[in-house]
């Protein structure tokens, strides 16, 4: 298996340190209650993607020229306009250093149903159709009446995540569904 930093949506950058300024104990990658899997890039950049319970988390690796030695991470934001994904990624790191690991608890087949609506509201999207013709198809022509010109503009909305959803999977995104 192949895969390049640059071809992935999201990816943690750290730099690893070799002294940590506070007292706190060195982590490891052997930290991690889960499976990993390194490469090294044309750079001599270590790419370890951690996998388990149904989630990975690329990481880019600076720093660190062994990747079982000790380390103090520190973590690495460029920009702010993805931050909120950032955060939901080192959440995620975290759960996986955690004694005893949980899942992420989703309600069953939620993801599979917004899944399907972003499929169909991409297809639709590339008929040609407007947000409120593809609310229609997706929600029925009853919602979209009452709610598409009231106060909110949550079904709107939810229209337009749908439709970008369906188009990050058709663009590659569908591959973080296969791992």
């Amino acid at each position: 298996m192949f895969w390049h930093v640059d071809a992935l949506k999201r990816v943690i950058r750290l730099n690893a340190q070799r002294r940590n300024g506070e007292n706190t104990p060195p982590f490891t990658l052997a930290d991690f209650k889960v499976n990993r899997m390194a490469v090294v890039d044309v750079d001599e950049v270590p790419l370890v993607l951690v996998k388990g319970a149904g989630v990975h988390v690329p990481l880019e690796i600076r720093g660190l020229p062994v990747l079982t030695a000790p380390f103090a991470p520190v973590f690495e934001v460029h920009g702010l306009g993805d931050l909120s994904a950032q955060i939901e990624l080192l959440k995620r790191l975290k759960r996986f250093t955690e004694p005893g690991l949980r899942t992420i608890q989703r309600p069953p087949f939620a993801s599979d149903e917004r899944l399907h609506h972003a499929l169909i509201a991409l297809d639709e999207s590339l008929k040609g159709k407007t947000y409120r013709q593809i609310a229609i198809t997706i929600f029925g022509e009853k919602k979209v009446a009452e709610e598409w010109h009231g106060h909110s503009q949550f079904l709107k909305d939810r229209t337009r995540r749908l439709v970008a959803k369906g188009t990050e999977l058709m663009k590659g995104g569908y591959r973080d569904l296969l791992s």
